[in-house]
């Protein structure tokens, strides 16, 4: 049985430095991930925030490439940001919130701008020591859930969202034939980011000195949570782009037999209110058509056996509705350069403490059970069951 962390009261920035990115990119950091995210090659550093061991709480630095085209020149005093290397080469400790997303972008974008490296053990994540102590992972929530008055910025969190992704080309440089990704940026946009970006760290700083570290047991947990995830697992490129191409085969052609069932009223599984209206015609009348529901309604148990074509409409949604086809674009979505999924484990994910999955969901892949005729497993089982 894992050990509680209630145990240590000592303030974990007393030792760790504490950073925060923003960032950009054309790669969707929630249809992807955050690892995937950081090595897409139009990802880019906009700022760093950080403060360092033994500074006042509200005293937070900032770091930001130049941005010639706005004539915004690189910021942030060397002599701070060399004393945060000088941190992090001394085998210092280094926080995020949600620090998988930082550490991610200080391996796959700044280690290129020739930034030290950070150890796995040096991590520490302020959103894991949230979790353990049963608070929500998100920062506000969080801050908000202890009483806290250091909170994060409303209005930068706007400006954050709309810069960290393209913008359409305006009428005029539509006209002018520009290329290329365009971005929402000014001097004064920036200059909320910056703000927004220190604001997270104070946040940060208050939230982490709120609350008991994680105990040894479970920082081990944690740390190897992470060498799983940036270890990853492998999946098959070619056999998923063929799993997809046979899913939009099949999907057609179910959904082209859907609306030959339905003389056109319904053309797609997807359309549900108007598949819904097209049974109670039949003389069906399903209260919801969640999963469960279709498939009490199929079952050889229901009260009022469904036949004809609208049992048969059932079944293609049923056919169509199935969670581990969707994992198929998942694992399209999250696989990296190298064929592996990094990131998909989520350490602390529920209430009890177990791990929970992300994007490809490894932890609820469909179950079944090999007989041992079939199981190709079997001998290799045997053999080591002899050893």
């Amino acid at each position: 049985m894992r050990e509680k962390s209630a145990i240590s009261s000592s303030r974990a920035t007393n030792d760790c430095a504490t950073v925060d990115f923003e960032t950009r990119s054309a790669c969707s950091l929630k249809t992807a991930g955050s690892w995937r995210y950081s090595l897409d090659p139009s990802t880019e550093v906009l700022c760093l925030a950080f403060h360092l061991p033994n500074w006042p709480d509200d005293r937070v630095e900032l770091w930001h490439p130049s941005f010639p085209a706005l004539g915004i020149a690189e910021a942030g005093d060397e002599s701070l940001y060399v004393d945060l290397f000088m941190h992090v080469l001394g085998g210092g400790l280094v926080e995020a919130h949600n620090a998988w997303f930082e550490r991610g972008i200080w391996t796959n974008i700044c280690l290129d701008l020739g930034w030290p490296v950070i150890k796995s053990h040096q991590w520490r994540c302020s959103a894991a020591k949230a979790a353990a102590h049963s608070l929500p992972r998100s920062l506000d929530d969080a801050a908000a859930a202890l009483g806290l008055s250091i909170r994060k910025d409303a209005a930068g969190s706007k400006v954050m969202m709309k810069m960290n992704k393209p913008r359409k080309p305006r009428k005029k440089e539509r006209e002018a034939g520009v290329q290329g990704l365009l971005w929402w940026e000014t001097p004064d946009l920036f200059a909320t980011l910056w703000e927004y970006c220190k604001q997270d760290v104070r946040a940060e700083v208050a939230l982490s000195a709120a609350l008991p570290n994680l105990s040894t047991s479970e920082q081990e947990l944690y740390e190897l949570d992470q060498t799983i995830n940036e270890r990853g697992f492998a999946l098959d490129r070619p056999a998923i782009g063929q799993a997809l191409i046979l899913i939009e085969v099949e999907t057609t052609r179910l959904n082209l037999e859907l609306a030959s069932l339905t003389q056109g009223q319904v053309t797609k599984a997807t359309q549900r209110a108007k598949l819904t209206s097209w049974l109670k015609g039949e003389g069906v009348f399903l209260p919801d058509t969640t999963a469960e529901t279709v498939e009490a309604y199929l079952s050889p148990e229901s009260r009022e056996p469904i036949v004809g074509p609208a049992r048969r409409a059932l079944e293609i949604l049923q056919s169509l509705g199935k969670a581990s086809t969707a994992k198929y674009q998942a694992m399209q979505n999250w696989i990296c350069p190298d064929n592996r999924v990094h990131g998909g484990l989520l350490f602390h994910g529920a209430s009890t403490g177990r791990w929970t999955g992300a994007g490809v969901q490894p932890h609820n892949f469909p179950k079944g059970i090999w007989k041992d005729e079939e199981c190709p497993m079997t001998d290799v089982w045997s053999y080591l069951q002899r050893r």
